[in-house]
């Protein structure tokens, strides 16, 4: 019962927290009616003027948006796929499975900035970005693939072998389904790590919604800072929500009760 009541609050939490950021956006919006130009410019954190009242802005914001969200999906989707062949291979061939997560660590330990700047002068901004990015997520990926696949039963592998499946079958059938919670537990983990390093990818031009925060330092201007930051901390709130739930929706039998 334990772990049910922790997942409960977790998820009680969240829904708060995106609840309590809604309703300020929605005071925010009503209050800015009341107020003269004068006072909205002395706000020293966010001039809400900006936000809902500029033309210009939604459609920045938004493109801003879907850009760190193009740079997060495609990094951890390249990710996952590198990092499944990896741990494949680590599973077969044991020995292996240290130069693998040596090399991802190292990959891992590797400053943002001076790859981002190495990258660059070979490929174009976007595959620049995505490489490194891809990178970072290979160590957190590869280690929770394996650990999922290393945490099935063996007496389940037995049962399997037993009806006669073939190592392919029972890998697809079997293992991975059992394995699923811990890989989504290291997707979730990846995701959220990517959406605060795609804000470095703002020194090749790129960066997203790390862009506000990068141009808003440079020109001390806090309403880009605060609302590239709040809207980051959204996007990796939502995007951790979401695969909870595939998580949840492809693993009906975790959340069933063991009967007594």
């Amino acid at each position: 019962m334990k772990p049910r009541r922790r997942s409960r609050t977790r998820w009680v939490l969240a829904a708060v927290a995106v609840g309590a950021m809604a309703a300020l956006a929605l005071w925010a919006k009503t209050r800015i009616g009341n107020l003269d130009s004068a006072t909205q410019a002395t706000n020293p954190i966010i001039r809400w003027e900006y936000v809902f009242e500029r033309p210009e802005t939604p459609g920045f914001l938004r493109e801003r948006t879907v850009e760190h969200l193009q740079l997060t999906v495609v990094p951890v989707m390249l990710g996952l796929l590198i990092s499944s062949v990896l741990a494949l291979i680590a599973r077969r061939f044991r020995w292996t499975l240290t130069p693998i997560t040596v090399f991802a660590s190292f990959l891992y330990t590797v400053p943002s900035f001076a790859l981002f700047a190495v990258l660059v002068t070979y490929t174009g901004n976007f595959t620049a970005a995505v490489t490194a990015l891809t990178s970072y997520t290979l160590l957190i990926l590869v280690r929770n693939i394996v650990a999922g696949l290393d945490a099935v039963p063996a007496d389940v592998l037995d049962a399997a072998d037993g009806l006669g499946m073939a190592p392919m079958r029972r890998l697809i059938t079997v293992e991975l389904p059992l394995a699923l919670p811990v890989i989504m537990n290291g997707i979730r983990v990846a995701t959220v790590t990517t959406v605060g390093l795609v804000a470095v990818s703002s020194i090749i031009q790129l960066g997203g919604l790390g862009e506000l925060i990068f141009d808003g330092y440079k020109r001390q201007y806090t309403t880009l800072i605060t609302l590239g930051t709040s809207l980051s901390i959204l996007l990796a709130v939502v995007l951790d929500l979401g695969i909870a739930l595939a998580g949840r929706a492809l693993t009906p039998w975790t959340r069933l009760r063991v009967a007594r």
